[in-house]
């Protein structure tokens, strides 16, 4: 009898582990594409000018961070718009000098907010 039980627990684990083996032969990751980014327009970029009053819609409101911009926020405000080329063509179409950028926010749909002085 132990003989019998031995030999049928043998069994199952070898096989077992084999399906284990096979399993494993047979998965394999895949992974889906990222979408390509969606090209910027000039409509996704909206300028805003921090020491000019905004209108009073309530939802409209200047950051502290870009009304009194440290250089380091100005800083990596200007080296996003040197990395970004078609922000860069679309803020020189808009007559934004990029050494009056103080901060800029990206918006979920990636659209950016430039914040100038």
């Amino acid at each position: 009898m132990n003989k019998a039980l031995t030999l049928a627990l043998a069994a199952v684990f070898s096989t077992a582990s084999i399906g284990g083996i096979a399993v494993a032969q047979e998965t394999t990751t895949t992974t889906t594409p990222m979408a390509a980014p969606m090209a910027m327009t000039e409509e996704m970029v909206s300028i805003i000018v921090v020491s000019e009053p905004l209108p009073d819609d309530g939802q409209t409101e200047v950051p502290e961070t870009y009304k009194n911009a440290s250089p380091e926020t100005i800083s990596s405000a200007q080296t996003e718009i040197q990395a970004d080329p078609a922000l860069m063509d679309i803020l020189v179409k808009k007559n934004v000098q990029i050494e009056n950028v103080v901060g800029i926010q990206t918006a979920a749909n990636g659209g950016k907010v430039v914040y100038v002085k």
